[in-house]
């Protein structure tokens, strides 16, 4: 028997051996692409046609069409392939005798820059809208300018945004590190019944089949979010909002708001009552008011040599999607991020412009008409654990006045008293300390001010009133002490005074935003939670809000794998036309138990501290060793019903009589009763102090009403 190939084996062999190797360096080189994005390469002037109906802006990389009617957007282009679907807008748009006119004409610039404007009257507000586009800039500028004159009547603007929705091409959205993902289709959301909400849909199809789109996922603290869009896995190009300053968002610093959602549709929010903000813009008659709105910038950009998939890894998303763990090409991932971190580099580079020595004509001063101030804090606090001030924000607002007290500014439950967090009537400046605490707040409208500060692992916030700057000066305020209020010793503490729950279990951000864990809760905890302080981790044994348990499962999906935990896929997909909801959406009292033990028996004043994230409809009820101290009613937030590890922030205080504490094991127990399962609290921080020296308050002082929203509550304000 002839056991030597033959030469033409020899060469099939030879050849197959080559193919294998050529296929296995190719695969190599896909994946050791790092994708890269495509500079703009071309550099023509900028031209405006004129049209009876419409302007166009055109750059030669991107090219806008914007309706004279109305100052809407019908067209976007980049590179000649259309971005938009139904167009971009503002929400309230110049209207009735529209005025259209050129604000920066481009043969004034040598076609360095061109500028529209549409401007007309909109109920009881003077509205105009302005874009602009400059040569080799791949994006364009748009803002808006409001006017109320003195003699018009009164006029409450509840919420004001830009907004762009993208083709259904654009199938990735970036939002941050953690929401920079896949998502799902508008046939996916159609084919799944309502639950809970009309903007909440338990998917019937796709790759996140059996789980809950919902809107309001994809919210964040603008402050924190410079550049936010979509981009396309197939086309690699990127649109994106960018804020080149805060000082128009209404909330400040805090500001909580919807960016992004499904239909790629992208939102850049200036005032709005979500999540508590209560940011209306509401002037009475008789005042005269104006607020220039941006410029934001929307961008524009694609990937010069993207990762391409391989067909196994397409084989492997087709083979898990639905499965609650879908497995999404890393080269899409990879492609996505690059996109956003671009987006985000373009965002610091437009912040370091502002303000625009380009916008003329309206109430917006140059860079040597603002003022700047500047600072360091000292801590003064003897029980913190530190004398370093992380993550130190300090902001200049307008002083808190007396707002009208229309229904969101009551929802802040300040009364018609309007703070910093629910302005959105006037400018606000915020900064990012040091932990040494020294700041620096550049380009401040002259005015005087109101300043605040609030810092990681310090409970409170800072403020100081009368701080006036004047055009092209810095006010060097020295040295600030800082003394936090303390009600006596402390005894314990759980958490992290951070202003969110990241802190505790499930509160980070890979988890707090996904819908339902108010649902889950019981999976993860059937006992609820009994905590020991100086043994138990906030990490894992303090679930991150604390809602009512609910007993009915009938929306566990039995083919899940880990319901309680995975991220996708654990929901029954339901029935069309039934609302789940109001089978599984009511659940009973929950109690949580904390053990900490006291050296001796106490006398005086203990002081529950607690700072909360956000909070829905519900009292919290507060027992030591068995014995009833009171409760709290927070202020409604939707922080749980919208999905999110904070809303406007709110500390409470809960004194009681110190006697009720013993010598050795105390426990307290914090109960949060019976009711819909989007009722309860989110937890940032809770201490316990004690003063012997203060006379404790009479008995009943505290006593509160349980109360928690109806079975299904929808909050009118948060709908849109």
């Amino acid at each position: 028997m002839n056991t030597h190939p033959s030469p033409f084996h020899s060469a099939k062999l030879g050849l197959a051996l080559l193919l294998v190797v050529s296929a296995t360096l190719s695969t190599r080189a896909a994946d050791d692409v790092v994708p890269v994005v495509a500079p703009p390469t071309v550099s023509s002037p900028v031209t405006v046609k004129d049209t009876p109906t419409v302007w166009i802006l055109d750059n030669g990389i991107v090219k806008a069409t914007v309706s004279k009617k109305n100052g809407n957007m019908v067209q976007l282009t980049y590179r000649g392939v259309d971005l938009i679907g139904r167009g971009g807008n503002w929400e309230e748009t110049p209207s009735g005798e529209v005025k259209a006119s050129l604000t920066i004409d481009p043969a004034s610039t040598g076609g360095d820059r061109a500028e529209i404007s549409l401007k007309g009257v909109n109920g009881k507000l003077d509205i105009e809208t302005r874009y602009c586009m400059e040569r080799g800039v791949s994006g364009f500028y748009t803002y808006g300018i409001f006017t109320h004159k003195a003699d018009y009547p009164e006029v409450g603007i509840g919420e004001g945004r830009f907004c762009i929705e993208g083709r259904p091409v654009m199938d990735w959205l970036s939002v941050d590190a953690d929401r920079n993902m896949l998502m799902a289709s508008g046939q996916d959301f159609e084919a799944g019944p309502v639950i809970h909400a009309k903007e909440q849909h338990i998917l019937g199809t796709g790759v996140y089949k059996n789980s809950v789109e919902h809107k309001y996922n994809y919210c964040a603290i603008m402050y924190r979010t410079p550049a936010w869009g979509w981009s396309s896995t197939k086309e690699h190009i990127g649109l994106y909002f960018m804020n080149p300053s805060m000082e128009y968002i209404g909330g400040g610093s805090e500001k909580l708001d919807l960016l992004s959602h499904l239909s790629a549709t992208m939102l850049d929010y200036w005032t709005s009552g979500h999540y508590a903000g209560g940011t209306n813009v509401h002037i009475p008659t008789g005042e005269e008011w104006n607020k220039v709105v941006g410029p934001i910038f929307v961008y524009c950009n694609t990937l010069a040599n993207p990762r391409v998939p391989s067909q196994a890894d397409l084989d492997a998303l087709a083979a898990t999607s639905g499965s609650g763990n879908p497995s999404v090409p890393d080269a899409w991932r990879q492609n996505g991020l690059a996109l956003w971190q671009d987006a985000v580099a373009q965002a610091k580079i437009q912040k370091a412009k502002w303000p625009f020595d380009w916008v003329n004509g309206v109430d917006y001063p140059k860079k040597a008409e603002r003022g700047t101030v500047t600072g360091q804090f000292i801590l003064d606090d003897p029980q913190a654990a530190t004398a370093k001030l992380p993550n130190l924000t300090v902001g200049i607002a307008h002083p808190d006045y007396q707002g009208s007290g229309s229904s969101f500014q009551l929802r802040a439950g300040n009364g018609t008293l309007v703070t910093w967090p629910h302005d959105g009537n006037y400018y606000q400046f915020w900064a990012d300390g040091t932990e040494d605490g020294k700041f620096t707040i550049e380009n401040i409208r002259p005015g005087t001010y109101t300043l605040h500060a609030f810092a990681n692992g310090v409970l409170g916030e800072y403020e100081q009133a009368n701080v006036t700057v004047a055009a092209g000066q810095t006010v060097d305020l020295g040295q600030i002490k800082w003394t936090p209020v303390r009600y006596g010793k402390q005894v314990w503490e759980i958490g992290y005074p951070n202003r969110n729950a990241s802190e505790f279990f499930k509160g980070d951000g890979t988890n707090f935003w996904r819908w339902g864990w108010c649902v889950r809760y019981p999976l993860l905890f059937p006992n609820d939670i009994t905590y020991t302080v100086g043994q138990s981790d906030c990490s894992k044994d303090w679930f991150f809000e604390q809602v009512p348990h609910g007993e009915n499962r009938s929306w566990l999906n039995p083919a899940a794998e880990d319901p309680a935990n995975q991220p996708f896929g654990w929901v029954m997909t339901g029935t069309e036309g039934k609302d789940m909801w109001k089978t599984i959406g009511h659940g009973k009292d929950t109690t949580w138990t904390i053990k900490f033990t006291t050296e001796a028996p106490s006398r005086g004043t203990a002081t529950l501290r607690l700072a909360l994230a956000g909070a829905d409809s519900t009292t919290l009820l507060v027992a030591v060793n068995g014995k009833k101290v009171g409760g709290i009613r927070p202020v409604s937030t939707n922080a749980i019903r919208y999905n999110t590890d904070k809303g406007v922030w709110q500390e409470k205080s809960l004194p009681f009589d110190a006697s009720v504490l013993r010598s050795g094991e105390n426990q307290m127990t914090l109960t949060v009763p019976a009711g819909d399962l989007t009722s309860g609290v989110v937890y940032d921080y809770l201490r316990l102090e004690v003063d012997p020296d203060k006379t404790p308050p009479p008995p009943g002082s505290n006593d509160v009403t349980p109360s928690t929203a109806p079975h299904g509550k929808q909050d009118k304000a948060d709908e849109e």
